[in-house]
């Protein structure tokens, strides 16, 4: 049975149709990734199935009880309480539950050790059936699954203690999805949930999502993120939603295959009604009249099929340096820089050649922009130098988006940087960024952040610099965006660096990363890396790989050369493990102990003096196995 059916759907705005007659059935087990061009109406579609918005014809069914969750993509954690940290606001949100048994189970602890046996009895029946609802909640583990949560999705225990306002946009971005996560709806509706998520984010959320039960629909615009993540692809554009097995690629393969398909079928019914009614037009009034008129009753019959639509594809635009610069593009030496006190970078040494491409990536808040800024000379280092080379033209897009004026139209900053350009020409090009008809006179103060975003990309393309430093270029663009830029930037024939964590890009354009990093002393450290993204994770996966596999010719020099362990000894493993199985039979013990203790306060003939020493050794049994469970994560997470 389908969780949410959409049947014969239709919504509009104002006049614009952004939903024609669309059918879809959502299954238990379904990840589906939902996409289409900028402005197509995903975000519509998932307020749609939310039910947050109804359609003006057609029919949306739930099942009954079902619970959906809705990450829109302007949803942040936020204090809904006076004093509240963004560690209480995440638990507020995903275990309301727990947090009002806890209450209740505490309250019921006081009364019960105040209250006289005649009255204690029915308190501590009261006290009963809330641990049995707290242990269907699986209650006792809740803490570490949302500290699991927000550390994976790159909210560092630093944080969890502050007010949810000292904390940035994407810092409560992502918490708010931690705590979209931890709520466990039957369906999840996610839009942009990869937003404001670093590298490791991005991977750990790729391999949570298909773990949880819930059936998913996700607006993403990373490519590799629904490749790892969707078993099922919609396609949403001029108001025809379309469904398709399989993740984002095998969609991109299958449509091309059926979209050629029915070009060709459509191409060779156009071409014999043409031949048909050339035959007609040319016999009709001659000899073969009577064929002629019985084709033209076989031609009224005949249903006649609708041009396949056209792949929407991206703009093609050519990045053309005014100028080249020298052989040496930048010269960099014993770079440092910090904030606040703490080290960003520091030592950091490269040479960077004309034609070169890098890569820069890191967690958020590691220093990447900084750098970036750094190098192109806007921000002065606290030690070293950046020596540009002979006629090196930087070009800059950074996320302050400092390029475009607010008092211009769209029209006229494209223009400012485009002299001679027509106005087709003007129009075709930001069409290609999102900016259709109705937008090109829209003054840039009334843009939103992500339109300020593409035009401030836009106006740099147009300007010819030699070398071009990006700061996230591919945030705001859609598919066919990224495909455009990528595609130009192929054929660049200047000097690229770049920070991104759209890993697709990251692997098509960069052949040297430069990393942030925590080195096994905790210390954020800086290194070069040849390669792209992949070469790296393969890098890594390789030198994991020699740590873990013995060869038995190696031995001998593996020991010799393998650098010093960080972690415990082999000694203090084999003690950790003694101390995690006794540890595992203590709680085994405890909760068999509580499961009778449970059973018992459960029983009707149970005497009121009976029922408050068993409530009394429940609550002290509790005590303990919370005292237990804490002490056997943290001997694990010792030697994991």
């Amino acid at each position: 049975m389908s969780l949410i059916s959409l049947q014969n759907i239709t919504f509009d705005y104002g006049r614009e149709t952004i939903l024609r007659d669309a059918t879809l059935a959502l299954q238990a087990g379904e990840r589906c990734a939902l996409v289409g061009p900028n402005g197509a109406g995903k975000s519509t579609l998932l307020a749609l199935l939310a039910g947050e918005l109804e359609p003006r014809a057609g029919a949306v069914q739930r099942s009954g009880g079902l619970s959906v969750v809705h990450l829109r993509q302007e949803t942040v954690a936020g204090a809904t309480l006076p004093g509240e940290t963004i560690y209480d606001a995440v638990a507020a949100a995903a275990f309301a539950e727990e947090l009002r048994i806890e209450a209740g189970l505490t309250r019921l602890g006081a009364e019960i050790a105040a209250a006289p046996p005649g009255d204690a009895a029915a308190l501590a029946h009261e006290q009963g059936d809330l641990q049995a609802a707290y242990e269907r909640r699986d209650g006792y583990t809740w803490r570490a699954r949302l500290e699991a949560a927000l550390a994976g999705l790159g909210v560092g225990e630093a944080l969890w203690r502050l007010d949810p306002d000292r904390l940035s946009g994407g810092e409560r971005r992502r918490a708010a999805l931690a705590a979209v996560l931890l709520t466990g709806g039957d369906v999840l509706l996610l839009d942009e949930p990869t937003n404001h998520l670093d590298l490791d984010a991005r991977e750990w959320l790729e391999e949570r999502l298909p773990r949880l039960p819930a059936a998913q629909v996700i607006v993403s615009h990373d490519r590799h993120f629904l490749d790892r993540v969707a078993n099922r692809t919609l396609h949403l554009s001029r108001g025809r939603l379309t469904a398709w097995s399989g993740n984002y690629s095998f969609y991109l393969r299958a449509s091309a295959e059926t979209r050629a398909r029915e070009e060709a079928t459509w191409r060779r019914q156009s071409e014999r009604i043409a031949r048909t009614e050339d035959y007609i037009q040319r016999n009709i009034a001659g000899q073969k009249t009577k064929q002629a008129q019985s084709r033209r009753k076989q031609l009224a019959r005949e249903t006649r099929l609708e041009r396949p639509e056209r792949e929407q594809r991206g703009f093609n635009f050519k990045l053309a340096p005014e100028r080249a610069s020298g052989a040496m593009v930048l010269e960099v030496r014993d770079l440092a820089k910090g904030f606040g006190g703490a080290p960003l970078f520091h030592g950091l040494s490269l040479n960077v050649a004309r034609g070169d491409r890098l890569g820069i990536i890191g967690p958020n808040g590691c220093g990447k922009s900084t750098l970036l800024s750094v190098l192109s000379g806007r921000t002065l280092p606290d030690r070293g130098r950046v020596m540009p080379g002979h006629n090196v033209d930087l070009g800059l897009y950074d996320q302050q988006l400092m390029n475009v004026q607010d008092a211009n139209t769209v029209l006229e900053e494209l223009a400012s940087v485009w002299p001679g350009a027509t106005l087709g020409q003007l129009r075709s090009f930001a069409g290609a960024f999102g900016f259709g008809a109705d937008m090109i006179d829209r003054g840039v103060g009334r843009l939103s952040g992500g339109e300020r975003g593409r035009l401030s990309l836009m106006r740099l393309i147009r300007e010819g610099h030699n070398t071009l430093l990006l700061d996230e270029p591919t945030n705001h663009l859609d598919m066919q965006g990224r495909e455009s830029l990528e595609a130009a930037l192929l054929d660049f024939d200047g000097t690229l660096i770049v920070v991104s964590h759209d890993r697709r890009f990251l692997d098509r354009l960069v052949e040297r990363l430069i990393v942030f990093e925590t080195d096994p002393g905790g210390r954020l450290v800086t290194t070069v890396h040849p390669g792209n993204y992949s070469d790296l994770v393969a890098h890594r996966a390789g030198l994991l790989a020699e740590t873990v596999t013995e060869v038995p010719a190696r031995e001998k020099t593996a020991r010799a050369t393998r650098p010093k362990r960080t972690g415990p000894s082999k000694n203090e493993i084999r003690r950790l493990e003694s101390r995690i199985a006794e540890a595992e039979q203590e709680i085994e013990a405890l909760e068999g102990e509580k499961r009778e203790l449970l059973d018992k306060l459960a029983a009707p003939d149970l005497a009121p003096a009976d029922r408050l020493e068993v409530s009394r050794r429940c609550a002290a049994v509790d005590v303990e196995l919370a005292d237990r469970l804490r002490q056997w994560e943290s001997w694990l997470g010792e030697i994991t």
